[in-house]
C-alpha cells in the first residue's frame, strides 16, 4: 500500500533544466512510497518570474520533451505554473501540462452550468484559468504519473474546472482577480 509522502520542493539555480534532472532522477531513485519515497516536486525559479513566455515556452518545453526523449512519460508528469500565468486561446497547443484552453474551458462551463458560462466573458474564463495555474515563483510540478493517471480516474475534468473557475472568478461568489492578485502579489513580498 502506497502512503502518502508530502511534496518536496527545491529552489532552482541559473542551471534549471540540469538542476530538473538531477531532483527528477533522487525522486525516481527514492520511490513512490514508504518513508523515503517522494510523491512529487515542485521546482521553484524565481529568476523566470518575469518572463511568462520563455518559462512557458522554451523552458517548460525542453523539460517536456525531455521526459518524452527519455521514454519516462509512464513514471513522470509535468505541469507549468508562473506567476503571470496565462491560459492558452486555443490556437495552438502549448504542449501537455499546460492549463486547458479558453474554449474547452468554455465548453466545459457550458455543458456544467451554463449561467455560469453566460456570466464570464471569455477573458474572465481565460482569467479564472490562469488563476488556477498562478503561484508566486515561476514552478514546475513534477509529479509520478500514476497519480496523475489516478486523479483523472477519479474527477469529472468539467465539473472540476467549472467549479474553481466559478470560486475564482465568478461573480456571485468568486474572489475576483483584484482580490486574487493583491494575495499573490502580498505572497511574492514574503519570500
Amino acid at each position: 500500500m502506497n502512503s502518502f509522502v508530502s511534496p518536496y520542493y527545491l529552489i532552482l539555480s541559473h542551471h534549471t533544466l540540469s538542476d530538473s534532472w538531477r531532483e527528477i532522477a533522487f525522486m525516481l531513485d527514492m520511490g513512490p512510497s514508504g518513508k523515503e519515497g517522494i510523491s512529487s516536486i515542485l521546482l521553484a525559479a524565481p529568476e523566470y518570474d518575469d518572463n511568462f513566455d520563455l518559462w512557458a515556452g522554451p523552458v517548460f518545453a525542453m523539460l517536456e520533451k525531455g521526459v518524452v526523449a527519455c521514454g519516462l512519460e509512464p513514471q513522470v508528469g509535468v505541469v507549468c505554473f508562473h506567476p503571470q500565468y496565462a491560459t492558452p486561446d486555443g490556437r495552438s497547443f502549448p504542449g501537455f501540462g499546460h492549463m486547458h484552453s479558453v474554449p474547452r474551458l468554455k465548453k466545459w462551463l457550458h455543458e456544467t452550468d451554463p449561467a455560469l458560462e453566460k456570466e464570464l466573458s471569455d477573458d474572465e474564463i481565460a482569467a479564472g484559468g490562469a488563476w488556477q495555474r498562478r503561484t508566486p515563483h515561476a514552478t514546475i510540478n513534477v509529479l509520478r504519473a500514476e497519480q496523475l493517471e489516478a486523479a483523472e480516474g477519479r474527477r469529472s475534468s468539467s465539473e472540476l474546472y467549472t467549479e474553481n473557475i466559478r470560486r475564482l472568478v465568478g461573480k456571485t461568489d468568486g474572489i475576483g482577480s483584484t482580490k486574487l492578485q493583491q494575495d499573490l502579489q502580498r505572497e511574492q513580498a514574503l519570500g
